[in-house]
């Protein structure tokens, strides 16, 4: 099973709740991609422990939260990935991660449906909290 991150908004931290229940509507995008885009994601203005200390990016194992400002600045950088991935083919190659023994990069193949879907999905959840004035919260791996 691949990894994921999962995405999903909450009118406030206290409303916060990962179980089945709420996992079922939450937005999955592949580790795969999060990894290759984590330098464009690091621009994100974020919070961790509860809206405790602030930061930048996504935490890569634990939670995030977004208010409205990050989830805007999430939003647009999905926008951009999904301008680029229209011109991709069909499957795509991404630079994975180094393979000291092979002394090189590892590809990895993914499908652009599978890709864009998830990103849409992603951009379209960030619309939602914008409109209804919720936060976004980032479940890492």
């Amino acid at each position: 099973m691949a990894l994921t991150h999962e995405f999903e908004m909450f009118e406030s931290s206290k409303d916060v709740v990962f179980n089945k229940e709420t996992r079922k509507n939450m937005v999955n995008v592949d580790d795969t991609f999060i990894l290759y885009g984590i330098d464009t994601l690091k621009w994100i203005p974020s919070f961790s422990k509860n809206f405790e200390q602030s930061s930048n990016g996504l935490d890569y194992y634990g939670r995030t939260y977004l208010d409205s400002e990050g989830i805007t600045v999430l939003k647009g950088i999905i926008g951009g990935w999904l301008q680029i991935f229209k011109y991709a083919p069909i499957q795509i190659e991404l630079t994975g991660d180094y393979d000291i023994e092979k002394g090189k990069f590892n590809s990895v193949i993914i499908e652009k449906e599978n890709l864009v879907t998830q990103l849409q999905d992603l951009f379209s959840l960030c619309d939602s909290a914008i409109k209804k004035d919720y936060i976004l919260v980032h479940f890492g791996i």
